[in-house]
């Protein structure tokens, strides 16, 4: 697919750069910028925290009213699908999103509190040694943006 050069949806939030970083990603890629993606894109990058699919559906749809929730849900699919979004999965089930490191030039891991659900970002290189070993003695391939560690945050200890 190509982008639709010049269209009302074609054009980004330039006072924040990680739309911009994710509509590039998203061009350079030849995918559409979508109304749909822009908005979602728009959201992540200025909402705090890790949202789940619900809250960043209703922050969407605050913002954008005529975008409908399901549409919110599949345009995350497919910007995960592309690289340019992030889901986190958290211990029972439950997940949350964010713009991937590329898009907003952070890139970071997860741990999760399992007594206040807090989610706290960690150094992106922190599980390193075990990505490597698992690859050389287990021939397997850690994605560690994708999870989150599970424990208790210090406040809750």
């Amino acid at each position: 697919m190509s982008v639709e050069a010049g269209t009302q949806d074609d054009r980004a939030d330039a006072s924040h750069p990680a739309v911009e970083r994710a509509l590039t990603m998203l061009r350079s890629g030849g995918h559409r910028i979508t109304g749909a993606r822009h908005a979602v894109i728009e959201t992540l990058a200025t909402i705090d925290g890790h949202p789940s699919a619900e809250q960043l559906s209703e922050q969407v749809r605050t913002l954008h009213p005529t975008v409908h929730r399901a549409t919110v849900y599949r345009t995350l699919e497919t910007l995960a699908a592309l690289g340019v979004v992030t889901q986190v999965h958290l211990a029972g089930n439950a997940t949350t999103y964010h713009l991937a490191g590329d898009a907003t030039g952070h890139h970071h891991l997860h741990a999760s509190c399992r007594v206040c659900g807090r989610i706290i970002d960690l150094p992106s290189d922190l599980l390193d040694p075990i990505t490597r070993r698992l690859a050389e003695e287990r021939d397997f391939a850690l994605d560690p943006p994708h999870i989150a560690l599970s424990g208790t945050c210090h406040t809750c200890q």
